[in-house]
């Protein structure tokens, strides 16, 4: 269930710049630079994650960076980033999505993703609401798991940072929420908060794949 990423760049399967294009489940249209980004902060990542070929526009060239960045398209997305799979699994049984996760559909789009997330040990909760918007704690939590399953990310030790809303970070993540902070994929703000469950947009989402594909090795900077 590993997959060698090394120190090159490593093109991101077709699913997963579908997913940050907005067209999960639907075609992608090449484009040269999306036509909806003035003024959002993370438009240099954006845009570099398109320039190679990780993310693609909609088919009217927009990235939407305010839309909504549900727990189905992070998990597709860290699926696919990192290479997960089950093929070295033998099951007596087709899996299924809904064995894992009850809300989970499976017909939908998503099922074989949320299938590889489930026997990759990614620590979902069970009662996990694909369509429900991913919030920063989730998809943080979700890009280490599976950057450290497939051995693009390293584990270590790390001495705690405060974090004035400790009380809110969901049970079981605040260990995620300190290697978020050491890798770079999250920042506190002026008074020490991590905002652990707030909604993500979708340009945020994109800023952190950024980050977490450079610490990675996944994609390259100059």
């Amino acid at each position: 269930m590993r997959k060698n990423f090394g120190k090159t760049f490593v093109a991101i399967p077709a699913a997963a710049a579908i997913l940050l294009s907005g067209l999960a489940g639907g075609s992608a249209y090449a484009a040269s630079a999306f036509g909806d980004l003035q003024g959002v902060p993370q438009a240099a990542q954006i845009t570099a994650l398109q320039e190679a070929g990780i993310v693609k526009g909609a088919k009217d060239g927009k990235f939407n960076p305010q839309g909504t960045f549900t727990n189905a398209q992070a998990i597709q997305l860290a699926v696919d980033t990192f290479g997960l799979n089950i093929d070295d699994l033998n099951f007596f049984k087709k899996p299924e999505a809904s064995d894992s996760f009850p809300k989970a559909s499976d017909d939908a789009w998503y099922s074989e993703a949320l299938v590889i997330a489930a026997y990759s040990d990614l620590n979902l909760p069970r009662d996990l609401d694909p369509n429900a918007p991913a919030t920063r704690a989730s998809f943080a939590s979700l890009l280490i798991n599976a950057g450290q399953k497939s051995g693009a990310l390293p584990m270590f030790r790390l001495i705690p940072v405060e974090i004035t809303d400790e009380a809110s970070i969901p049970d079981g993540s605040s260990g995620s929420m300190q290697e978020a902070l050491a890798f770079g994929i999250l920042e506190l703000d002026a008074k020490g908060n991590i905002h652990p469950n707030e909604p993500l947009t979708r340009a945020q989402a994109a800023d952190m794949l950024y980050k977490i594909a450079v610490k990675g090795h996944i994609f390259e900077t100059e």
